[in-house]
């Protein structure tokens, strides 16, 4: 339950972030946690090392909060993950990205998991 309620709480937090008013240019990501922050990517990094399942869940679960905004937002897709992508493909190419930016460390993990997915599968556009 108390995962259910983690990764619900996370989803709140991406729709709140995607909400920019349409035609607005994409927002640069200032240094440190601009959001409210439950859980930041160094945290991330570590719990990835501790428990599979549960990174797996925390990053496909703000990948599909990423991409669920946008669309209820009417904005496009920036991030283009390939069919035959796998979620845990996802998942560990996320925490390589995370492992990767330490300075991202004090960062909000959703906000980092969508700089990853960016950076990974990005769109042809």
């Amino acid at each position: 339950m108390r995962r259910i309620v983690f990764l619900a709480g996370a989803a709140l937090l991406l729709t709140a972030a995607a909400q920019a008013p349409r035609g607005a240019p994409p927002a640069q990501r200032p240094a440190g946690p601009t959001l409210p922050t439950r859980v930041t990517a160094k945290m991330l990094s570590e719990l990835c090392a501790q428990d599979r399942a549960v990174c797996l869940g925390y990053v496909i679960g703000s990948t599909d909060s990423w991409a669920s905004a946008l669309t209820a937002a009417g904005r496009p897709q920036v991030v283009c993950i390939p069919a035959g992508a796998n979620n845990d493909q996802i998942t560990q190419a996320t925490v390589r990205y995370v492992r990767a930016h330490p300075e991202e460390g004090g960062s909000n993990a959703a906000v980092v998991i969508f700089a990853a997915l960016k950076a990974t599968f990005p769109c042809g556009y």
